[in-house]
């Protein structure tokens, strides 16, 4: 997708946000180079100039790009933002292409590494009714689920999990994750994969046995050089 192509924003700022952001993180638009003009911006998105003003300083606010009165605004090192930055990644990773391969397979491993603290937090701080729940939770979704069914057992499994770990910052975290999930991403395996990865999950919680081992051997084999 082209920086200057055009797409129906859900707000008026988007289109323009989404298209920097992608041509930034792919690496279209690199370290030190110039956006376009406000105007260009503008017209190429059918939106107006304060529009587009607005998008570049939703990116400045991240240190994602360097505002610049009187010159051209320029891309900064985008691993030297902060971690609103992360929010766009969040947003638009899912629709990087090969550019933002790395930043992708990050984002990825970031997923998996903070999956482990949730369930070291609901490990240490979970009561006994809570791991009940979390084991019937799983055991009402069936061996065999439709691949919708195992969507929404991988969604309240983890909401449960983040709630059982008392961990606000976590639970912010997983929200935002939440709300710009990509609803047509593939699953992590298959359907009965998933629901069989949790069902150990929850046994291992309810018996207060440290999750984490089986998880970590789990998600291991995504991290091997192949997968880099």
């Amino acid at each position: 997708m082209s920086i200057l192509s055009r797409k129906k924003p859900q707000r008026a700022a988007d289109a323009v946000l989404e298209a920097l952001c992608i041509a930034i993180f792919d690496g279209e638009l690199a370290e030190g180079d110039p956006l376009p003009p406000e105007r260009v911006l503008a017209a190429a998105h059918g939106v107006s100039r304060i529009i587009a003003r607005q998008a570049v300083h939703a990116l400045a606010d991240a240190g994602l790009v360097e505002v610049r009165q009187g010159g051209a605004s320029r891309v900064l090192d985008v691993a030297a933002a902060d971690a609103r930055a992360l929010e766009f990644l969040f947003r638009y990773g899912s629709r990087l292409r090969t550019g933002g391969a790395r930043l992708r397979e990050d984002l990825f491993e970031y997923r998996l590494l903070y999956v482990l603290m949730m369930l070291d937090a609901a490990h240490r701080k979970g009561t006994d009714e809570e791991r009940r729940g979390l084991l019937a939770l799983v055991e009402e979704c069936p061996v065999q689920p439709s691949e919708a069914r195992a969507r929404q057992l991988d969604s309240n499994f983890w909401r449960h999990v983040g709630s059982m770990g008392r961990n606000q910052i976590m639970r912010m975290e997983m929200a935002l994750w939440e709300r710009w999930a990509d609803p047509g991403a593939p699953l992590d395996g298959k359907p009965e994969e998933l629901r069989w990865f949790c069902h150990v999950l929850a046994k291992q919680l309810l018996a207060r046995q440290d999750p984490l081992p089986f998880y970590l051997a789990t998600i291991r084999p995504t991290f091997e050089p192949a997968h880099r």
